[in-house]
């Protein structure tokens, strides 16, 4: 397993309360809080649990793969001149849609437990090649 980046968006009002409690359980990640929740990286297995723990302490929390690290220099402002990050307005007005959209979620019926999501398998540089062409 590699590692993988998660943006945990929260619907609770206390994200740094949630940062430090994460913080407390000295899982081998790099943690950073953003305005909406935080951004966690590491190795899946353990993002994963860390997910899993904080989806029980705020079941309104939306999580989101994340395709870059924190501080890659293709999103951080520091790099980039500053201004909003890519995706931040869109964040914003999701954010503010969160305790609605999680209190709809809550009164949905489930007959059924929601389905693991399998990832395929990762191809090798060869075959991408031979699928690409020259």
């Amino acid at each position: 397993m590699g590692k993988i980046t998660r943006l945990v968006v929260l619907s609770s009002e206390l994200p740094s309360e949630m940062h430090l409690m994460i913080y407390e359980l000295h899982a081998d990640v790099t943690i950073k809080e953003t305005c909406f929740g935080m951004l966690i990286y590491g190795e899946e297995s353990i993002v994963r649990a860390l997910v899993n723990t904080i989806r029980k302490i705020d079941p309104g929390a939306f999580i989101k793969e994340r395709g870059f690290v924190p501080g890659d220099p293709r999103r951080c402002r520091a790099d980039r001149g500053g201004g909003a990050r890519p995706g931040f307005y869109s964040i914003n007005k999701e954010f503010k849609l969160l305790p609605a959209i999680s209190n709809a979620i809550a009164k949905l019926p489930l007959p059924y437990e929601p389905e693991q999501v399998t990832k395929p398998e990762k191809i090798s540089v060869d075959r991408l090649r031979e699928i690409v062409g020259p």
